[in-house]
């Protein structure tokens, strides 16, 4: 990014419009409105939120919520697991495939055990022996 151009919006969507970065003027001069470019109207959806908490015991919960500022010991990320099991945290980058192909092939060629889900945290894996190592896809580590 030049020293010329600063972000006006970070590229929202608003009631179909998308407004986008546009070059900032000399100094001394008046900033111009942000640049509306019209785009197709967003597909109205229906999806229905889980109502129910995911338990925290290490069990398959599905069709649940986890909302980590509340429950467990407060920390961590929140999630929603969808009843076919699939876990969709609300920190984007936890979502990322590639990010969990990687994650799920480096606990595998180690020889890792997959344990799904730990105190409350999604997608982990434990490297079991005198002491067991558990790691979580976001970031949750613990030894037993």
């Amino acid at each position: 990014m030049n020293f010329r151009t600063k972000p006006v919006a970070v590229a929202a969507v608003t009631t179909g419009l998308l407004v986008g970065m546009v070059a900032a003027p000399a100094v001394g001069q008046p900033v111009p409105p942000p640049t509306a470019i019209k785009s197709a109207p967003i597909a109205s959806t229906s999806v229905k939120l889980p109502a129910r908490p995911c338990s925290e015991d290490d069990s398959s919960s599905r069709n649940c919520y986890w909302d980590a500022a509340r429950m467990g010991n407060g920390k961590g990320y929140s999630y929603v697991v969808d009843a076919a099991g699939n876990v969709t945290y609300l920190e984007p980058r936890l979502n990322d495939s590639a990010t969990r192909r990687r994650f799920v092939a480096s606990k595998e060629a180690a020889g890792w055990e997959f344990w799904g889900s730990v105190w409350g945290h999604q997608l982990c894996w434990a490297k079991v022996g005198d002491t067991s190592y558990i790691h979580c896809l976001d970031g949750f580590r613990e030894t037993s």
